[in-house]
């Protein structure tokens, strides 16, 4: 799994396409949690501090997979487009979201 993935099933997760509406906070979460997962922690260190864990707890295997899969400086790539993606109003959301799933192949490209 890659950045530009992950990125994705993180802001897919915790979104509702059809209003516009975004978990931002849970998004933020799991930042938090990539961040002490590249810095060693592990998922079950992650699932006993509920502060973080409470709410994401379903995709934290996940977030450990990525963050043992690929580089540090990947891993902060990552969180750091996390982060433009929480700043950024609902309208430029949804078109982010678009293009990362035109990018990961996941929508059909017109004219194919």
């Amino acid at each position: 799994m890659n950045g530009t993935e992950i990125l994705l099933e993180i802001v897919l997760r915790f979104s509702d396409l059809k209003w516009s509406e975004f978990r931002d906070d849970l998004i933020v979460k799991c930042m938090k949690a990539l961040r002490r997962l590249r810095d060693g922690k592990t998922a079950e260190d992650l699932l006993q501090d509920k502060r973080i864990s409470s709410e994401i707890e379903d995709i934290i295997p996940l977030l450990e997979s990525f963050a043992r899969s690929v580089s540090a400086e990947e891993v902060t790539r990552t969180v750091d487009a996390l982060g433009l993606f929480v700043k950024a109003p609902a309208p430029c959301k949804t078109k982010i979201i678009a293009l990362l799933e035109t990018l990961s192949g996941r929508k059909e490209l017109k004219g194919a």
